[in-house]
């Protein structure tokens, strides 16, 4: 589901890339800043990278029990979902300064004008997500420091997003005993033997 996420949203803005400045070749890709080795990767240059760069669980959804029925009159019930948002870094990848801040620039206007991914807007998103938002992410100067420590890279221009929320569901339903003296037990919680 990460990955589907990710791919349409970057074959989107890559289609507004590309209509943009009338190109023929993909500028918006998925991918890691560096590969393995602690190198750019040479199809990474002059692109514009959507990169995850961190998956934290969303928790404001959840309701106080573990489980939600699977129906009305079910004996049946199913773990709540887990909610995620994913803090997703948009770089620009240019040797050329000047086209890196353009195409930084653009990308931005294209997540003001389509801040929301839903199944009207977006074809192709899966049908288990029922809708993406994109917010920009506030970073201090020590914070982009430490962001870009931590990948291991210098710094490009770039603008963090949070992209909410990813809801994981799985379909296992569990069968639910039911509890001695609960109504439908078959026990009368008030015989004495």
């Amino acid at each position: 589901m990460i990955n589907n996420a990710l791919q349409i949203v970057a074959k989107e803005l890559n289609g507004y890339l590309m209509r943009k400045f009338q190109l023929h070749e993909d500028k918006a890709i998925l991918e890691a800043i560096l590969n393995e080795s602690g190198s750019v990767p040479e199809g990474n240059k002059d692109k514009v990278l959507i990169t995850l760069v961190n998956l934290e669980q969303d928790s404001s959804h959840y309701r106080y029990s573990n489980f939600q029925k699977a129906g009305e009159t079910s004996n049946s019930q199913y773990n709540v979902p887990f909610n995620f948002n994913l803090d997703v870094l948009i770089t620009a990848l240019f040797n050329d300064y000047n086209e890196a801040l353009k195409f930084l620039s653009e990308a931005i206007y294209f997540f003001q004008a389509k801040n929301l991914f839903n199944h009207q807007n977006t074809p192709g998103l899966d049908p288990d997500i029922q809708q993406l938002t994109f917010e920009v992410t506030k970073l201090s100067y020590h914070e982009v420091h430490s962001l870009w420590s931590a990948l291991g890279a210098k710094y490009m221009p770039s603008v963090l997003f949070k992209m909410r929320i990813l809801s994981f569901q799985g379909d296992q339903v569990q069968q639910v005993i039911a509890a001695v003296g609960e109504k439908g037990s078959g026990v009368n919680p008030t015989s004495n033997g």
